[in-house]
């Protein structure tokens, strides 16, 4: 099953000097209702402190849920693909400023095991061309 939605809000966070990282893709802005969502999001977060891979939690639209492996995630201009461990996959659309977007791409990259980026779908990323 795939979950498709745009996100309307995509944050990056980080905590501790960069030992925490998050990045969320919502359908709601900050400071709404939780007990009232009807619409999915997506937030992946890494905790450097320990080991381990990237965690993700969601609500898909009707249920919340979480602690799945992401096995690939691709990220292009204007959308990015998650794929879980599960029956389920993630393609989110967005729009982000160039600025915001560097950001995510930069965000996404510390966050995500090398084996788990599809190395394609950063090709048109600033931050790619500039390391060749």
């Amino acid at each position: 099953m795939t979950v498709a939605f745009e996100a309307k809000f995509v944050s990056c966070v980080d905590a501790i000097g960069g030992e925490i990282l998050q990045v969320t893709f919502d359908t709601l802005g900050p400071g709404k209702n939780e007990d009232e969502r009807r619409s999915p999001y997506v937030l992946i977060s890494r905790n450097f402190e320990f080991p381990g891979a990237p965690t993700i939690e969601w609500f898909s639209g009707n249920d919340y849920d979480g602690g799945a492996e992401i096995t690939s995630l691709a990220l292009t201009r204007d959308r990015v693909l998650i794929k879980l461990d599960r029956d389920l996959d993630f393609d989110v659309s967005f729009r982000l400023p160039d600025r915001q977007f560097k950001r995510l791409g930069s965000f996404l990259r510390r966050m995500m095991d090398a084996h788990v980026l599809d190395a394609v779908s950063f090709s048109n990323h600033p931050l790619q061309r500039a390391r060749r």
